[in-house]
Parts: structure tokens; C-alpha cells; sequence
């Protein structure tokens, strides 16, 4: 039999309520050229009997369950579907998020035989139920080197799930162990400059919903987050693209990486005080040369990580209205 076009890994982790969702979004794809793996990281609920139940039901050769016999983490998980892998392209959808149905006939348009990394736009489900269509700030085609450094300027959403890669690039390349933030940012600008081509398109391709119960929104960032990523960067990307005239732009990323961490700390402090210390070390380390350094890429960021050093109440504030405006959280 041969290799499909398309490899999908399914992290499941105590997602009973979504799993069924999830997993049926894969099976209504446009284009049936795929293999989903699921990958049940242990999980304490019936997470495992449901993607069981479809694939019983389903009878569907497509569906692989991989069960896992104890709790390794989000990133240890994508690595195991990544090894198991045999298809020519690759994507991740987590099991609280859903395909669009032609996420993959969509993506396979962009990836021509140049395009190594294909982008697609999503739908925020915000936690009322109301929608909201967003994509990249860059649409269009880059090399490899120049997506890169339009990812460190966030002008590229940094998550995995909105993107198909070709499985090739992914040689050599793993999510860091231990990861719980940051890790799709630091791998997706570890993976640019192996890729020819950056395809990005605006069309809405994913359902992404926002859970105030999810790794992303659920807990507080901490300063070993943040290194794990950063030395994932210092070992897998080559030192010319973190140096030099590339510098500028790796100085703006940190900074946005410590804006991020600060961010999730402020939604926080309402309910856990305690996340007042996270967000003071995000102040101390937004040291002056770093910001000016990205000012001279990214004077957005640059100003914002000024505010939040100078005027951390007046930062917190326009950042809470931000998220109630966005993602419907208070």
C-alpha cells in the first residue's frame, strides 16, 4: 500500500468531550489521502475508548491509535506521531480544534513541488460561540530564511496547527521535551530555513477554539518555559540566523516571547496573585539593549515592552481589554 499524501498527528489527552468532534472533522475531508495518528498521552478519562469507538464504527483502515503507557507531554506526543509518520506531507490538529473540510484539498494547492511549508487562515470560536476569521499578517510566498524572519516579527502566526509541512523537513528536528509553551513558535522557526517556500493564504481552514481549560489559556507560563525554548533555538538554529543583521530579528522574538509569558500571567492575577511574580520577571528581563535592538525591526513591540516595564497597570489594562475584545475572555 502506499504512503499517503498526508500524515495528521492527533495529540489526545483527556479530551473526551471534543475527541469525537475532532476526529470526525478528519474524516469529512475533501481530500481522503490522509492517515490520522492518534496518540492517547495516557489519559485518565475515556479518551481512549472513544477514538476506539471510532475506529471500531468506522472501520476506517485510515484511523491508528497509538496508547501510550504513561504521560509524556504535549511535545513527546507530537514526536511520537511525527516518528510514526509515513506520509509525504504533515499536520496537527489537538482534539479541542476541528479541520474545515477542505483544510487538506486547500493545503495541497499551496505545497507545488518549491513550497516546503504551507499557511492557511483559521476561525477563532470564541468562549461565547462567536466567531472570528483571522490569518497571517503575511499572505503570499517567501524562501524559507525570509518566512523566518517575518515569523520573528509575528507578522507569521507561530502555531503548528494552522500549517502542512513537508515531512522532509522535519529530519533531524524534534519538539523539546518538557515544552508546554513556545515549543510550536521555536520549531516552526527552526523548520523556515530548511523550506524552499512559505506559502501563506488567507482562506479559513481550521476551527480553533478558545478553553479557558487549554495549555495555551489555562496556566501561567513560567521563566523555565521560556528557556526550554530559547535552548531549543540555541541548539537546532544555525547561530548565523540568531547573529548579525539577523540578531535585530531574534531580539524582536524574545521580546515577544517574554510579552506572551507576561500576558498569561496578567490574566492571572485576578484569581492568582501569585502570577504577580511572573509577570515581574518579565519586566526585569526586557533589558534596554534587547528592546532597542528590536525597536530597529519592530517598534510596536519595542514600545509595548517599554509600557509593560514603566507602566505595568497601564499595560495589564490594555491587554485585558485586548483579550475580551478578541478571544471573549475576562
Amino acid at each position: 500500500m502506499k504512503n499517503p499524501q498526508f500524515s495528521i498527528i492527533m495529540p489526545s489527552f483527556n479530551v473526551a468531550e471534543t475527541l469525537q468532534r475532532a476526529i470526525d472533522s478528519v474524516l469529512h475531508q475533501s481530500n481522503g489521502d490522509f492517515e490520522l495518528i492518534v496518540v492517547n498521552d495516557a489519559s485518565t478519562d475515556n479518551s481512549l475508548a472513544i477514538a476506539q469507538m471510532m475506529l471500531e464504527r468506522s472501520n476506517d483502515t485510515r484511523i491508528r491509535i497509538i496508547d501510550l503507557p504513561a504521560n509524556i507531554g504535549l511535545s513527546g506526543v507530537r514526536n511520537v506521531g511525527l516518528d510514526a509518520a509515513t506520509g509525504t506531507f504533515v499536520t496537527f490538529l489537538d482534539a479541542d480544534d476541528e479541520f474545515i473540510p477542505n483544510f487538506l484539498e486547500e493545503h495541497l494547492k499551496n505545497l507545488d513541488d518549491e513550497v516546503d511549508i504551507s499557511i492557511g487562515g483559521h476561525i477563532v470560536i470564541r468562549t461565547d460561540g462567536s466567531e472570528m476569521p483571522r490569518h497571517s499578517e503575511f499572505v503570499g510566498e517567501l524562501s524559507g530564511v525570509d518566512a523566518m524572519k517575518a515569523a520573528m516579527v509575528d507578522k507569521i502566526f507561530p502555531f503548528t496547527w494552522d500549517k502542512v509541512y513537508r515531512r522532509s523537513i522535519f529530519e533531524g528536528v524534534r519538539y523539546p521535551l518538557g515544552s508546554t509553551r513556545f515549543e510550536d513558535m521555536t520549531v516552526n522557526i527552526i523548520l523556515y530555513p530548511r523550506a524552499r517556500k512559505v506559502r501563506s493564504i488567507q482562506t479559513p481552514l481550521h476551527r480553533y477554539y478558545i478553553s479557558t481549560g487549554s495549555l495555551t489559556w489555562g496556566r501561567i507560563p513560567t521563566e523555565d518555559d521560556t528557556g526550554l525554548a530559547l535552548a531549543d533555538l540555541e541548539e537546532l538554529l544555525p547561530k548565523k540566523y540568531r547573529t548579525g543583521n539577523y540578531g535585530r530579528f531574534y531580539a524582536s522574538m524574545r521580546v515577544l516571547i517574554t510579552m506572551i509569558v507576561a500576558q498569561s500571567a496578567i490574566m492571572k492575577l485576578k484569581n492568582q496573585p501569585a502570577a504577580r511574580t511572573t509577570v515581574d520577571d518579565c519586566r526585569r528581563s526586557l533589558r534596554l539593549p534587547l528592546i532597542l535592538k528590536a525597536a530597529t525591526v519592530k517598534p510596536k513591540f519595542a514600545a509595548a515592552a517599554v509600557l509593560l516595564k514603566v507602566a505595568p497597570n497601564t499595560f495589564a489594562k490594555i491587554y485585558l481589554r485586548h483579550s475580551a475584545n478578541s478571544y471573549g475572555l475576562n
